[in-house]
């Protein structure tokens, strides 16, 4: 239940979407509420950018994203929006210690393309000296796994390390932060809106209320879960004017954790979006996979695995790609015969077939840079 200050400052968000956009406008019986919003995604905007995106007299930033959707998506944010909320970015980090000043070096997408890049982030970072080091979760640990074996001496100025854009995995981070001997800190946002959450003091992702407002829905339903259940993650930005996101889709699924706290809600995501496994009679959204967490752990802790991939490859055919870790053979049929009794409860089927591959890195996405945890190859 949503508490009334919070549901106050809510409704007022509806009122003005009401008065600002025809869209909403079209939408009003009396007066809107937050509750009566309808629920928006990607393809409803795009349909609609005629009633939704509000003028400006200023100049407005425009970017493009798909996201891991695959939707072309155009976002546009004037320059106030755009310095408020990376204003709460570097609150953000300063929380986690990072100086005013601070220098950054953001690791992009161009470290997958080529091996040599690596080499050169590497060499960036020891002239450069920076406090952080941003990048995806993968990126982070190819480029800490280049330090160890190259015996590189890590900066005396680096004081943490920031995952964005990717589901940080368990074997991952531990070896990310063994090496370069700081905490990996973990944002989570969005191209369109920006900031959602960032690691808090106890580690947890917090979100930022002041930017957003964030609802855990069933997919199916889009009905709220029960308080701290797994649903799929909708946010309400407090921000963006210019083109606005209220009660926005973002695919992604987690939980909501409001422990009355002085730190706020925090956010606990799965690695699997709105995906889906294919079956001849059904479809069954990827988000179940979230059940497989403590196998996940156990791959981590037992097998050493760093980096994991699952694919479907037919309708009874799934493949786990591992990267990392142990590859004797003993092992990999334990974690195939684990992972066939799980399976076999999550999508009430008898008989699958389930293999397990071994490799040294598991290559991301071509357009999205990221790792995809699950990936079906039905069509």
């Amino acid at each position: 239940m949503i508490a009334n200050p919070v549901l106050k400052r809510l409704d007022e968000v509806a009122e003005a979407a009401a008065r600002r956009y025809p869209y909403y406008r079209q939408l009003e019986e009396g007066k809107l509420t937050f509750q009566h919003l309808p629920i928006m995604d990607k393809g409803i905007i795009n349909a609609n950018r005629e009633l939704l995106e509000f003028p400006s007299d200023g100049e407005v930033i425009v970017s493009h994203t798909s996201g891991s959707t695959g939707t072309p998506f155009r976002c546009m944010k004037t320059r106030e929006e755009q310095l408020t909320l990376a204003m709460a970015i570097q609150r953000s980090r300063r929380r986690a210690g990072m100086p005013l000043n601070g220098r950054t070096q953001l690791l992009g997408n161009s470290l997958f393309a080529d091996p040599r890049m690596v080499s050169f982030y590497a060499n960036q970072i020891c002239r450069q000296m920076p406090h952080l080091i941003q990048g995806r979760c993968s990126g982070l640990y190819e480029l800490a796994i280049y330090f160890e074996q190259k015996k590189l001496q890590v900066p005396d100025t680096l004081l943490c390390v920031q995952n964005w854009g990717e589901y940080v995995q368990p074997g991952q981070r531990k070896e990310i932060e063994r090496i370069f001997g700081v905490p990996l800190l973990d944002y989570y946002g969005m191209e369109e809106l920006w900031m959602i959450a960032y690691s808090g003091p106890s580690g947890n992702l917090q979100i930022d209320e002041s930017l957003v407002y964030v609802e855990a829905l069933d997919p199916h339903t889009l009905q709220p879960v029960p308080e701290g259940e797994m649903g799929e993650l909708v946010v309400t930005s407090f921000v963006m004017i210019s083109l606005p996101f209220l009660r926005y889709r973002t695919g992604d699924m987690g939980r909501i954790l409001r422990n009355g706290g002085t730190d706020g809600p925090s956010l606990e995501l799965m690695p699997f979006r709105q995906s889906q496994i294919k079956l001849p009679d059904r479809d069954i959204y990827a988000s179940v996979l979230r059940y497989l967490d403590r196998f996940y752990q156990w791959l981590a802790t037992s097998l050493g695995v760093k980096q994991f991939q699952l694919v479907q490859e037919a309708y009874y055919t799934f493949r786990l790609v591992i990267a990392g870790g142990s590859q004797r053979e003993e092992e990999l049929e334990e974690a195939a015969s684990k992972l066939r009794q799980l399976l076999k409860k999550i999508l009430l089927v008898d008989e699958l077939s389930i293999s397990v591959e071994w490799t040294e890195q598991i290559q991301p996405h071509a357009i999205s840079g990221k790792c995809q945890p699950f990936v079906s190859l039905v069509p």
